[in-house]
């Protein structure tokens, strides 16, 4: 893989920031040229969006998994572009949107503020109402909440479906653009309108604040520490490390079990995912990746050495553990290092990359994960060992851990 600037998990994706590359002079844009003049755009104020449109399309057919060709891309832009005559923005985001639709939902063109964003959050410090994002089935879903947010305040929780910010609705919208009408300056208040699984609509009104990552807490249950980690972001694993070797000391008589909640947590940095597995397991596989091009694919496993040897572990999972959750639960299941508790995970199991373009960035999948029994993850999810229903008052599954570790 080419060298990188980061490589994160953000919204449960795997990401590689990359450096800008000339692009060369190709017939699409002549379709795309076309296409503008068709929808009413005089060519020369059309040509800056027809360069920035076949650069995306170039760096996107140069690395997605699915893509072979810049040409059938080059088509289904310009189509979206003459469908409906109009601005040249909107004409520009319509083609932006198709692309996306075309391929797969994490693919993605970030203008300048969203690009910008995408930078900022990797210093685990953001402003928003602080919950991660998925396109399901053309609807914007919610993954999970990030622990102590204004969106975890307001009761927001996975599988919330997003209907509209603000009073306008997100249909034919690009998640990114939900995402940037949902982000805003600290201090201001955002309207959503959600709807659970259940059918119920309500709308909530939030304050945005600056989100702050406090990826891991943990605490004694007796001789068994509990450990949440809420986000994969840059050195949770070595947070964790830290976390365990506290409890130790303050253990009595040392630990005698483990429960790793990962409960909510939308994913991270791939790196720390493969690193907190390798913290409970030796020299064994832990993830695969599988990809269009040799250098995309690899396959990570750990290091001689426990951090906890033989030590009963049991990890809590639910609808809302995606992405780095999932790859740290697999591998732990996949060795029966660990039992999994609760209810079956996200299944998003895909690795973007993110590369940076004339005005603003892409977000491109080039590969998709697998367990180290070999089976795929996206669309599928992972299946607990024992499965555990929350309730509206308790942690039913947290106590079922508990009894796990315990041996009853």
């Amino acid at each position: 893989m080419n060298s990188a600037f980061c490589q994160l998990l953000a919204a449960g994706l795997a990401f590689v920031l990359l450096v800008p590359h000339a692009w060369a002079d190709r017939a699409d844009r002549a379709l795309l040229r076309d296409a503008f003049q068709k929808a009413g755009q005089p060519e020369q104020a059309a040509e800056p969006k027809v360069e920035l449109l076949d650069e995306i399309i170039e760096k996107i057919a140069a690395r997605h998994i699915d893509a072979r060709s810049t040409h059938p891309l080059a088509q289904k832009a310009a189509a979206a572009i003459a469908a409906k005559p109009a601005s040249l923005d909107d004409g520009f985001r319509a083609a932006t949107a198709e692309l996306t639709q075309a391929l797969d939902p994490h693919t993605a063109y970030l203008p300048p503020s969203e690009w910008n964003d995408m930078k900022v959050s990797v210093s685990g410090k953001f402003s928003g109402v602080g919950m991660e994002l998925s396109m399901k089935d053309k609807k914007v879903m919610v993954v999970s909440p990030i622990d102590g947010s204004p969106a975890a305040s307001a009761g927001i929780m996975p599988d919330d479906q997003v209907m509209a910010v603000d009073g306008q609705p997100v249909d034919g919208l690009t998640l990114s653009q939900v995402v940037s009408r949902i982000r805003g300056p600290v201090g201001q208040e955002v309207r959503l309108l959600m709807r659970s699984p259940d059918g119920k609509q309500r709308e909530l009104a939030i304050t945005r604040d600056i989100i702050r990552l406090h990826p891991v807490k943990g605490r004694l249950e007796g001789d068994i520490a509990v450990l949440r980690v809420s986000q994969f972001s840059g050195g949770v694993s070595s947070m964790l490390r830290q976390e365990i070797q506290d409890l130790e000391k303050k253990a009595a008589f040392g630990i005698k079990g483990v429960v790793l909640d990962l409960r909510r947590n939308p994913g991270g940095v791939l790196d720390e995912a493969v690193r907190m597995a390798d913290l409970f397991l030796g020299a064994v596989p832990i993830v695969s990746t599988k990809a269009r091009e040799p250098d995309d694919s690899e396959n990570r496993s750990g290091r001689a050495g426990e951090i906890l040897p033989g030590l009963p572990m049991v990890v809590l999972i639910d609808g809302g553990s995606a992405s780095a959750s999932e790859i740290v639960a697999g591998a732990l299941k996949d060795h029966k290092r660990a039992v999994l508790v609760g209810q079956k995970s996200y299944g998003k199991g895909s690795v973007q990359v993110l590369q940076e373009v004339s005005e603003g960035g892409i977000r491109v999948t080039i590969a998709r994960y697998y367990r180290p029994s070999n089976q795929p993850v996206d669309g599928i999810g992972i299946a607990p060992d024992i499965e555990v229903a929350p309730a509206e008052t308790g942690d039913p599954q947290l106590d079922r851990a508990l009894k796990v570790v315990r041996g009853k």
